[in-house]
């Protein structure tokens, strides 16, 4: 007997594709209604619409009245950990392993066109959604493809994924299916050749559950991959089948699916992880009938009691809630009672399931609730307050960057196929908040000559006072200089207006770096640059240069640049002579190098905290500034 990969007619296969699938659906049936339980727990709501798989997947929840959220600190809990950690927006950064300053650009510029196919595919958008997946569910998922030149991204809901449970006890699944639920009408657009086979197997397919048609008309479609068994087998296959009928097959080279998979806790076995939900279900369940007897005990006891002594002649009617009402009785008189509704141990045990509630998440309650804990009123103790608690997440913030890198890597791999099928792919990237066109062709790095790494953002204070000062520390330890890297830890849209004009002359003076390295072309200064900067950045592409072994000719037109901008500095007309070519090339003046080389004389250390760096030379057109400027408050 074949496996389904194996099969080779496209009915045998779609056939079986449907047993398989048949069989994993049942297999699957506890991790399937734990998962819908998780769900709702954190909703509080009841999904009957999603368990038309298999009509007996309802779960194992109660529904009704007796099971209503009243309290639900899972759903707190959740909610607060996706807008801590799923805020951020790590970008994914290409460093070159070695490799010359030409490799180096091309880096640069294949970050910027990444950055622009993040934007366009709002990657960032969908992937904040797939990590509350991870905390509601076993796993979260990101699916990733193309649509000829375009990528696209779509967040899966965990439920339609299956696999084999006991191959993937251990490792990842060699299998993967995504049964789902699509119109007739977008199949039939889909598949426009096979128009009548999927109306005619839409009727009279046999399907995993009852598929009449309705309103919606959906149908069950099954995407089904299987990884090669080896490097370089022929044996994968990725297949797109409904009940009896084959939609679409291709080969499936790659060693890996086409998602993008986040878990919150690992299992220790299987493919699925711990949900934060799950992690939490027993405290929730509890909760949950404390609020459910505190409340019913209000009800019955809330309202005073009236005892009135038997034989007494005391008129019902009587006794209405009015200000100064008459009553008359014979014998003894009305007592009122007001029992109390809980005791207050009740109460205190309801506080000590919250507080172990935030403890298993990793929270504090200042973080869920906003209620600052007592004793806590300087910034510094605040900052120290929230610097132990990221410690809790520095793991989980760690593999969400990951996933956006594995993203990366997908649309660098589809990059490939775009440009292998249309012989190129052009993109619009960003580059300092301003949009360029760049062609993933002229791009292309060999994969061992570089490597990906996350901007580091996500693990800043929140705040922006908080996120001012890290970063206005680092600037101190002098860990980051530059203003575009300043500007994009500290997130502040003002300060763009404030390093724009750095960032020109920066980009000017690449552009001149770029002319000589890559063609030789030399451009002399101009008086309205700023000659300190532009002299110690060509300074610092010379020793570049010289350890990239960089012709002679390009590391004398550096020199002869230097030199230009200090006799400029200086009032003096620029020198017309340059060294011949072939001669060894002329070192740029001792004290500029002295701070670059290593080795060389350091440079003081600031003793006051640092703003954001000034404008070296100030600002050009302008008179230079009167005093030092302020440094940022902390």
């Amino acid at each position: 007997m074949n496996f389904w990969w194996q099969e080779k007619e496209g009915e045998d296969l779609a056939n079986a594709v449907t047993d398989t699938v048949n069989k994993l659906i049942s297999e699957n049936s506890f991790r399937y209604n734990l998962n819908m339980d998780m769900l709702r727990i954190y909703t509080g709501r009841d999904y009957e619409a999603l368990d038309r798989y298999d009509p007996s997947m309802r779960g194992s929840m109660p529904t009704g009245e007796d099971y209503r959220m009243r309290l639900n600190v899972t759903g707190s809990c959740i909610d607060t950990l996706v807008s801590r950690i799923g805020k951020s927006k790590p970008k994914p950064m290409y460093l070159t392993k070695r490799g010359d300053y030409n490799l180096r650009q091309r880096a640069q510029r294949l970050t910027d066109l990444m950055e622009g196919v993040f934007h366009n595919a709002k990657i960032y958008e969908h992937m904040t959604r797939v990590f509350q997946d991870s905390l509601i569910f076993d796993i979260g998922a990101l699916k990733i493809g193309r649509d000829g030149s375009e990528i696209w991204v779509e967040r899966v809901f965990p439920c339609e994924l299956f696999w084999d449970l006991t191959a993937a006890m251990y490792s990842d699944p060699p299998a993967l299916h995504q049964v789902k639920q699509i119109s007739m009408e977008t199949l039939k657009q889909l598949y426009p050749e096979k128009t009548e086979e999927i109306e005619f197997h839409a009727v009279h397919g046999a399907e995993y559950s009852d598929n009449k048609p309705t309103d919606a008309d959906m149908i069950q479609v099954t995407e089904s991959w299987h990884l090669p068994s080896v490097a370089d087998a022929e044996d994968g296959l990725h297949c797109t089948t409904m009940s009896g009928l084959l939609l679409d097959a291709e080969g499936w080279d790659y060693g890996k699916f086409p998602f993008i998979f986040l878990r919150w806790g690992e299992a220790g076995v299987g493919f699925g992880g711990i949900s934060l939900a799950e992690q939490l279900k027993n405290i929730q369940f509890e909760i949950n009938k404390l609020a459910l007897r505190i409340q019913q005990a209000m009800h019955l006891l809330s309202v005073p009691w009236i005892f009135v002594q038997a034989g007494s002649r005391v008129v019902d009617t009587a006794l209405r809630n009015q200000v100064g009402s008459i009553v008359n009785y014979v014998g003894q008189p009305p007592v009122s009672y007001n029992p109390t509704a809980m005791h207050p141990e009740v109460y205190a045990h309801l506080d000590r399931l919250y507080q172990l509630a935030y403890q298993q998440s990793g929270l504090s309650e200042m973080s869920a609730t906003g209620r600052k804990p007592p004793g806590l009123e300087s910034g510094a103790a605040l900052r120290t307050f929230h610097d132990i608690e990221s410690e809790r997440f520095m793991h989980q913030g760690q593999k969400y960057e990951e996933g956006f890198m594995r993203v990366a890597e997908w649309c660098f791999d589809l990059g490939k196929e775009i440009v292998n099928e249309f012989g190129k792919w052009p993109v619009k990237g960003i580059s300092d908040n301003a949009l360029k066109k760049l062609d993933f062709k002229d791009l292309m790095i060999a994969e061992e000559d570089f490597t990906l790494q996350p901007f580091p953002v996500s693990l800043l204070p929140s705040t922006p006072a908080g996120r001012l000062a890290a970063v206005t520390e680092l600037m101190n330890a002098k860990i980051i200089t530059n203003p575009a890297h300043i500007t994009r830890l500290l997130e502040f849209p003002d300060l763009e207006a404030v390093t724009g004009l750095y960032r020109t002359f920066e980009k000017d003076m690449e552009w001149r770096i770029s002319e000589i390295v890559e063609y030789g072309r030399y451009h002399a200064p101009e008086p309205i640059m700023n000659l300190e900067f532009a002299s110690e950045r060509m300074a610092q592409a010379f020793l570049e240069g010289q350890q990239d072994g960089l012709e002679t000719e390009k590391l004398n037109d550096m020199n002869r640049f230097i030199s230009d901008c200090q006799a400029l500095i200086q009032g003096e007309a620029p020198p017309e002579e340059v060294a011949p070519a072939g001669e060894a090339p002329m070192e740029p003046p001792a004290e500029l190098l002295e701070g670059l080389m290593p080795g060389g004389a350091p440079e003081e250390t600031p003793t006051e905290p640092m703003g954001l760096p000034p404008i070296p030379g100030g600002t050009p057109g302008l008179p230079p500034p009167e005093a030092t400027p302020e440094p940022l408050p902390v």
